[in-house]
């Protein structure tokens, strides 16, 4: 797996193997159904950051986890700027430019994501082409139920749209996933499965165990192909990382890291990954920079405008 021995630049996390691109159709299928994964993954460290004694703090960044009091999330709206980071020899894709808006707000009960995202694709064969896509999520804060929302439009006209409701009978227990688009359709999640927020919880965990990565099953709602399977890591960013993170928010000094997920369609078993993130977020959720690697070509996400917005009164 590429993903093992990555340093805390992200031009540095590039993994080495991806499946093979299918030409014009797969980037544009490609880049409108995986913008999902990279802002539940904001939504779920942001999440599990406000658990209450996950033993996330102040040392966190430099990889001690001291168990301090955790950093509250910081509840926000952000805009970011979507532009080609590079293009295989032989890929398809010649430039790449678009927006993403991205809303997060915690609830009482749970945690909400709404996002909607713009990407306009040039293709060096002539033509262009642009994808719209719209999600909103909420987990409870228990982490066993999780509703969802996911439309996607290529040229004006929508490709896929999916709703329904996830439960898992437990912790660590099976769960069925109930769709009200495509109506009437249900799945069945196997053990151990977890929703976003849970799943980063594992990984924080894991972390502070000491170890350097883990792989869990995760259902996510952003496509049929779910749940995936998911290998993750993390690891931390220098002090001067997080300044410059800092400087872009107005927001004080935190633990930060490069997170890096690699996904896999938990029901085909392939061997290299459908796609591969990797990420800068600070221990409040917030993310200044996404890098969305594809087969044939990659995406740099750049965060540009940022408001916070205040927390609720539970």
């Amino acid at each position: 797996m590429g993903t093992s021995g990555i340093g805390t630049d992200l031009t540095e996390a590039e993994p080495d193997r991806l499946r093979p691109a299918t030409g014009r159709a797969a980037a544009r299928r490609a880049s409108g159904r995986t913008f999902a994964r990279t802002w539940l993954l904001s939504f779920a460290i942001a999440a599990v950051l406000a658990i209450p004694g996950n033993g996330v703090g102040a040392d966190a960044g430099s990889g001690t986890g001291a168990g301090t009091a955790p950093s509250a999330l910081q509840p926000h709206r952000a805009i970011y700027r979507l532009s080609l980071a590079k293009t295989a020899p032989r890929g398809d894709v010649a430039a790449a430019d678009g927006s993403m808006f991205y809303r997060f707000a915690q609830g009482c009960d749970g945690w909400t994501v709404e996002n909607r995202t713009v990407l306009h694709l040039t293709f060096q064969s002539g033509g262009e082409a642009e994808t719209v896509w719209t999600f909103a999520s909420w987990e409870s804060a228990d982490g066993l139920q999780f509703r969802f929302y996911t439309r996607y439009e290529q040229d004006g006209e929508m490709v896929e749209r999916l709703a329904g409701r996830a439960t898992l009978e437990g912790p660590g227990a099976a769960g069925t996933v109930t769709f009200s688009e495509p109506a009437d359709r249900v799945i069945a999640l196997p053990l151990g499965t977890l929703f976003p927020a849970e799943h980063i919880r594992a990984v924080t965990r894991a972390a502070e165990r000491g170890e350097k990565s883990l792989e869990t099953v995760v259902f996510d709602g952003a496509s049929l192909d779910n749940p995936y399977l998911i290998h993750a890591v993390i690891k931390p960013l220098p002090q001067a990382q997080r300044e410059q993170m800092a400087a872009k928010t107005n927001l004080p000094v935190m633990p930060a890291w490069l997170t890096h997920m690699a996904f896999f369609p938990y029901h085909q078993r392939e061997p290299a990954p459908e796609f591969e993130i990797a990420a800068h977020y600070r221990a409040d959720g917030i993310a200044d920079r996404i890098i969305q690697y594809f087969s044939d070509f990659t995406l740099s996400v750049q965060l540009g405008e940022f408001e916070a917005l205040a927390r609720p009164d539970c």
